[in-house]
């Protein structure tokens, strides 16, 4: 009877610290942190993925991930549909529905996923330029992926915004002379350029901004299992650290 009295505690333990996390991202790939295009999650999903996976196993919980439209990732998260969004920079609209790890009322980059870097492109013979503070010489909308923060930064600059899903679309459009210029994380945008040999496009050689990404929670999960979320924002680092080392 103790024999079974011990497995039985031994179960209902391991149940006990045990949990899912529905985690959704956007389903038009971000290489090297998210692979492939469309709902399926690929074999070898990209090292975001498999960061937050192993560090999830860390703390006894396994992700539930889901593949959707960018927008579709924010609103299923805003209205509590999920637990926590992957690879998103901390903004005062996302922070009304997202919980960020903070760190004296700031997001904390000892905590984040990733640092990414926004870069400007044009097409060949282009006026326009980038000083790091405005804009010159702007003939036309400037394109950006439906849905990313920079969308809400632009306006500010006194410039118009053309969003469109895809970096490859966007680029698209800059050679056809629809968009002046398209602001994207440069560790997507280079490679489509360099993989399908896009001509006549260059890089303004000042980026336009570099923001750190994060695992936000849902305010609805974070108030229900606030550990867990510490938890899991703890382990990233670690994981990160144990992987580069290997």
């Amino acid at each position: 009877m103790k024999l079974l009295f011990a497995l039985l505690m031994s179960l209902f333990c391991a149940s006990a610290f045990a949990c899912t996390i529905r985690i959704v991202y956007s389903d038009i790939g971000s290489p090297p942190h998210f692979t492939g295009d469309g709902e399926t999650i690929p074999e070898n999903p990209g090292i975001a993925v498999e960061l937050v996976t192993l560090a999830a196993a860390k703390i006894d919980c396994k992700i539930a991930w889901q593949r959707l439209p960018n927008r579709r990732v924010q609103k299923t998260m805003e209205d509590g549909d999920a637990d926590a969004m992957l690879m998103f920079s901390f903004n005062e609209e996302r922070r009304a529905y997202a919980a960020y790890p903070m760190k004296n009322d700031l997001p904390d980059p000892a905590l984040r996923l990733a640092a990414l870097t926004y870069r400007v492109y044009v097409k060949d013979g282009s006026a326009l330029t980038w000083d790091g503070k405005q804009f010159a010489h702007v003939e036309g909308p400037i394109g950006v992926n439906a849905g990313y923060s920079v969308a809400k930064e632009l306006p500010k600059l006194g410039v118009v915004v053309d969003e469109v899903p895809g970096t490859l679309n966007n680029f698209k459009k800059l050679q056809l002379g629809r968009i002046a210029a398209y602001v994207m994380q440069e560790h997507s945008a280079d490679p489509v350029i360099d993989e399908l040999n896009l001509a006549g496009i260059n890089k303004l050689p000042v980026p336009f901004s570099t923001k750190d990404y994060y695992l936000p929670f849902s305010k609805k999960f974070y108030s229900e299992s606030p550990s867990v979320a510490l938890r899991l924002w703890k382990q990233i680092p670690l994981v990160a650290k144990k992987k580069a080392r290997n």
